[in-house]
This record gives C-alpha cells, sequence and structure tokens, in this order.
C-alpha cells in the first residue's frame, strides 16, 4: 500500500497527465517525421492517465484507511480534494483537523463540507451529523448510568460496612477509606468524560443546525430555497390547527430583461442584482410574507393572512417601488439603470404545486403583456 508519506504525489501526477496531455500533439508531429503512427502518443497519454489514476485510487483509499474512514462518496470526495488540491477551502478544512491531533471524523468532515459548500449539504452529511449527535447522547446516558451504578454499589457497601464496624473497626475503616478513594476516582473520569462528550455535543448541535439552515437557504442571496419556503409554509399550517385559518396568496416574480445584466456587466454584478432584488422584496413586504429564490432570476413569495386582491396589492406596490430605482455597477460606475420584475400571484389553500403551476402561467401573461407588471391567475381572479 502506498505510504502516506507520498500522499501529496498525486498533485505531482496530476501535473504529469496535464504536461503529457500538452505534449501530445507535438510528440504526434514527431512520430510521423520518423514513419510511426500518430496514434502511438495517443496511447501512450492514456496509458499514463491510467496510471496517474490508479495512483491516485491507491493513495486516497491509503488516506481512508490511515484515518480510519469508511470509504463512502463523501469521504472519497474530501480525500481526492485534500490530496489534490483541487477544492483550497476542503483542503485547508482538511489539513487544519489533521494539524489539530484531534483527527478526522465523519462528523467532522461533514461539518466541513456544509461550513465549505452550504448549497451540498445533502440528506448524507445531515445524516452523519445527526448520526453523531445521537451517538454523542448516548455516551452521555451511558456516563451517567455508570456514575449511578457507581454510587449505588458505594451505598450498598456502607451498609456492609456498618455492620462490620464492631467486630473489625480497623478493617472496616480502611476498606471504606479504599471504596471512598475508587467512587472518588469513578466519578472524576465520569465527570471528564462529560465534560468532553458536552463540548463535542454542542459542537455538533451547532454544526447540524449550521448544515440544516445552509440546506433551506439559497447560498447566493441567503433567501430560503424551494425547502425553506415549505417549512415556512409547515410553520403557518401548525399555527391554524390552532388558531383560526388566515387567507394566503402566492406569487413567481422574474427579473425583466436578466439576461442583458449579464451579458453588458457581467455575472458578479448579476449576482449582486439578484441579492439585491430578493433583499428589496423581503424587506418591502415585511413579515406577512416569505420571500425564496426559486432557480434563477425567479423569486416565490408566500403572503400570509391576505386574501389575492390585496396580496397583489402590497406585490404591486413593491414592483413600483423597485422599477423607481436606478442602479449601479459597483465594479465600473457604469450605471446598470431601472431593474423591474414580472409578476404571477395566485390564492391557494392546501396544496403549494398547483397553485404555483397556476401562478406561473399569470407570469407568463405577464411578460406577454410588456413585462414589470402583476397579473392574477385567471382561477383566482
Amino acid at each position: 500500500m502506498t505510504s502516506t508519506a507520498d500522499l501529496r504525489s498525486c498533485g505531482r501526477a496530476t501535473d504529469m497527465v496535464a504536461t503529457a496531455a500538452l505534449a501530445a500533439p507535438r510528440l504526434s508531429r514527431i512520430g510521423t517525421w520518423f514513419g510511426s503512427p500518430a496514434a502511438q502518443p495517443q496511447r501512450d497519454d492514456a496509458d499514463a492517465r491510467r496510471r496517474v489514476d490508479r495512483l491516485l485510487y491507491a493513495v486516497i483509499g491509503d488516506f481512508l484507511d490511515t484515518h480510519r474512514l469508511a470509504p463512502s462518496p463523501l469521504h472519497f470526495e474530501v480525500a481526492h480534494a485534500y490530496l489534490t488540491g483541487e477544492v483550497p477551502p476542503i483542503a485547508e478544512g482538511i489539513a487544519a483537523m489533521i494539524a489539530s491531533g484531534d483527527g478526522l471524523t465523519s462528523a467532522g468532515i461533514a461539518a466541513l463540507i456544509a461550513r465549505v459548500r452550504p448549497e451540498a449539504a445533502v440528506p448524507q452529511v445531515l445524516a452523519t451529523l445527526a448520526d453523531q449527535l445521537q451517538t454523542r447522547l448516548a455516551e452521555c446516558l451511558e456516563a451517567a448510568d455508570r456514575s449511578h451504578s457507581s454510587a449505588s454499589r458505594y451505598g450498598d457497601a456502607l451498609d456492609i460496612a456498618q455492620d462490620e464496624l464492631a467486630t473489625d473497626p480497623s478493617g472496616t475503616i480502611g476498606r471504606i477509606a479504599g471504596l471512598t478513594r475508587d467512587v472518588v476516582e469513578t466519578t472524576r473520569r465520569v465527570q471528564t468524560e462529560l465534560d468532553h462528550t458536552r463540548r463535542e455535543t454542542e459542537k455538533l448541535r451547532g454544526d447540524l443546525d449550521r448544515a440544516l439552515d445552509a440546506a433551506e437557504h439559497d447560498h447566493l442571496t441567503g433567501l430560503p430555497n424551494r425547502r425553506g419556503v415549505e417549512r415556512k409554509l409547515a410553520e403557518w399550517r401548525d399555527r391554524d390547527a390552532t388558531d383560526t385559518p388566515r387567507p394566503r396568496a402566492v406569487a413567481l416574480c422574474d427579473i425583466d430583461d436578466f439576461k442583458r445584466v449579464n451579458d453588458v456587466h457581467g455575472h458578479a454584478a448579476g449576482d449582486r442584482v439578484l441579492k439585491f432584488v430578493g433583499t428589496f422584496l423581503a424587506d418591502t413586504l415585511g413579515t406577512a410574507a416569505c420571500v425564496g429564490r426559486h432557480g434563477g432570476e425567479e423569486f416565490i413569495v408566500l403572503i400570509d393572512g391576505h386574501d389575492v386582491a390585496a396580496a397583489r396589492m402590497l406585490l404591486d406596490d413593491a414592483r413600483a417601488r423597485l422599477a423607481a430605482r436606478s442602479l449601479v455597477n459597483q465594479d465600473t460606475g457604469i450605471a446598470i439603470g431601472h431593474i423591474s420584475f414580472s409578476a404571477g400571484i395566485t390564492a391557494f389553500d392546501d396544496s403549494l404545486a398547483p397553485a404555483l403551476e397556476a401562478a406561473d402561467a399569470a407570469l407568463y401573461r405577464a411578460k406577454r403583456s410588456g413585462k414589470n407588471r402583476v397579473e392574477t391567475a385567471a382561477s383566482a381572479a
């Protein structure tokens, strides 16, 4: 098995592949001068790639074995990122974990992925963190049980010693002293374990909370994603169970001519426009609304406690306020100009999916009708 001292050789091996790829056309041309088939350098290059792949797989396997990590897709991905250096935040995070002396754990790796790539906080990562948290809680219960058992045995021993005190005072006192030392030592050991487990549990709980939050929010705008929006809707429905049900509306909003912003001012400016519009909608609509990113330049808006007519007025007011703003590219100082959105809105009671279809149809009608407007779905008009 490959030595762990050679782990970083993967980076050099990857460079070998890149060099061979660059040299292949030159080798092919030289080969033709001597009458050799042009395909030979290509075969050599393919062989080199296979050798490098085999080396990389071997070193990754050695890395996982050295750190006692199960050969899961997540661990393989992280090992590859660390050994090749292709994802610097992950490589730096793994290096820091190794240097700390605490070693690599599945929970630590899952937490790192959740921090470095929030959008990758997939069920596998969340499940790993949840399992580790459950393990730590079980350790707490086990330690508490050991402490209780030790105290119980100490109490039983004292009862026996009390009966023996009259017949063997000196020996009994010595046995009591020994028992006391044992129970004190056990208590200290259990307390140390509990303190360590408590710290680990708090860290895991924090990592899990951050991972759950990341899984429900769009990493660019910070707004809820579809999962986060549905979570908010579930909270509103739970409230309805103990209160009078409230009317609701859902809207889909799409930034008008957003491609022009990217084409003229670049994607960095486009990203800032997305964040600005999302934040503007959330701030303008207030606590009655949940604004989330639906994908691309589209936002989903849930409006609580308003029928569709009142919700449309709120959204149309936000549209007019945004359209009155004039934006400037912060990087260049060049005016981006006015930004507007089109929207389709409808009422909904239970299922969100059909309501979104109706809102999407109304949004399409708003685009065809000249943009920068809010249209109500036909079924809700």
